[in-house]
């Protein structure tokens, strides 16, 4: 799978990848929002996850580059965690590197991963699932016409009670018509 907006290329990843997205995700202000400074020692994991999912889907996460070819994050679909309340779905997901952030990047990306996505073999609808304290991530999923759902908000599992990203809320995308 490889897309191409006028700014960006989306495209599979490849073992190059690794030091950059290492890079990504060791900044603090990064990682921040995705459970902290271990996000950067679980890189190697996450990238050959993602390409193995690539692989055997079809449809996943992708690497997101500028038109030179300078990786600026992640953006795609993947399967929300069995342990999660909001499972059995597909998620949307984005990260950049703090130096494209505000740029109207991941909204640029997510466009054109849904816009490609197999609606015909997919579920009915696709969930953002956003810590509650992420604004800027709650308000980036508005903009790709996704729905609040307050209803279905619901308390990470895998982060201490006390911790402040345990509230998620859940934004909800349709994705094909039922009949």
């Amino acid at each position: 799978m490889k897309l191409s907006t006028p700014r960006l290329r989306l495209r599979p990843w490849t073992t190059d990848d690794l030091p950059a997205l290492t890079s990504i995700n060791a900044d603090a202000r990064v990682n921040a929002w995705l459970g902290g400074e271990a996000l950067a020692s679980r890189s190697a994991q996450a990238l050959q996850s993602m390409r193995e999912r690539l692989d055997d889907d079809g449809w996943g996460v992708l690497a997101v580059c500028d038109r030179e070819g300078d990786l600026l994050g992640l953006a795609g679909l993947q399967r929300v965690s069995p342990s999660l309340p909001a499972a059995p779905a597909v998620e949307a997901v984005w990260r950049l590197k703090r130096g494209a952030w505000g740029a109207g990047y991941v909204v640029e990306a997510m466009r054109a991963i849904l816009a490609a996505f197999p609606a015909d073999s997919g579920p009915d609808e696709i969930v953002a699932l956003v810590a509650k304290p992420n604004l800027r991530s709650a308000k980036t999923a508005q903009g790709l016409d996704f729905d609040y759902d307050p209803a279905a908000d619901f308390l990470h599992p895998a982060l201490h009670p006390d911790h402040p990203l345990r509230p998620h809320g859940v934004y909800r995308r349709r994705v094909r018509l039922s009949i």
